[in-house]
This record gives C-alpha cells, structure tokens and sequence, in this order.
C-alpha cells in the first residue's frame, strides 16, 4: 500500500468524499443535561454547535460538559469553545490529516462558504480512506 505522500490522487482526495454526511449538531443556548443526553444517545464524543441557520459558531466534547456538569447547574445553557478549526469541501486528505494530527481533535466539521454544517471528518472516516474501506 502506498502511502499518503507519494499517492497524489488519494493526498489531494477533497474532504467531500469520504466525510460524514449525517452531522449531529447542537444548537447554542441547549442545556447541559441536554447535551451529554444527545452525546449518549448516538455514543459520540463531541459535537459542532450552531446556531438557528446552522451556521457552525463553535464545538463542544464529553470532556467540556464532563468540567460543566461537575461545576454548574446541568440546566444551564451549555459553555462551548469558539475557537474552532473547521475544513471546506474541498480540503484535501493531507491537510485533514495534518489538522488532526496538530490538533489532536476527533473531528473537523465541514462547513459551505456560509460556515453552514454540512459535515464532519472524524479520524476513523480517514483510516477509512487511507485504507480503502467503504
């Protein structure tokens, strides 16, 4: 199998092919209690949040609402990190991995031109590829 630099086709592969199309987002002002729920309910360990369009504004982890629900009200409308690194459409695969290795995230979301979520890159979706696995 040949590695990732010296395969460009499978290096310069766009995010779009091999991202997950069913995003599971929150929604910015969702309750803490709320929140883990969902991540419980569909076993992921983190999520884009939005806002009422869709528009990614931020991401939030177990870990995030693990530090929330043992110091506030779980009723409190959830703290999420602004600072969120998002791909396009069009990223390619060697980017991607770059991103998720710097920044040892779980997953990128992927947004439009309009930050809208249409996506997410999780770590596995990349072995996936490099592997050739559907």
């Amino acid at each position: 199998m040949k590695k990732v630099a010296e395969d460009k086709h499978l290096s310069e592969a766009p995010a779009h092919t091999f991202m997950s199309k069913q995003v599971l987002s929150i929604t910015a002002g969702t309750r803490i209690y709320f929140a883990v729920k969902m991540l419980q309910t569909h076993r992921i360990s983190g999520a884009p949040v939005v806002d009422n369009s869709g528009h990614l504004i931020g991401i939030i982890s177990d870990y995030d609402l693990l530090l929330q629900a043992a110091t506030r009200d779980v009723s409190s409308p959830l703290e999420y990190r602004h600072d969120v690194l998002a791909i396009d459409l069009d990223t390619p695969l060697k980017e991607v991995i770059v991103h998720l290795y710097r920044t040892k995230y779980r997953r990128l979301p992927v947004v439009d031109k309009t930050r809208k979520v249409v996506g997410v890159v999780s770590r596995i979706d990349v072995l996936m590829k490099l592997l050739g696995l559907p």
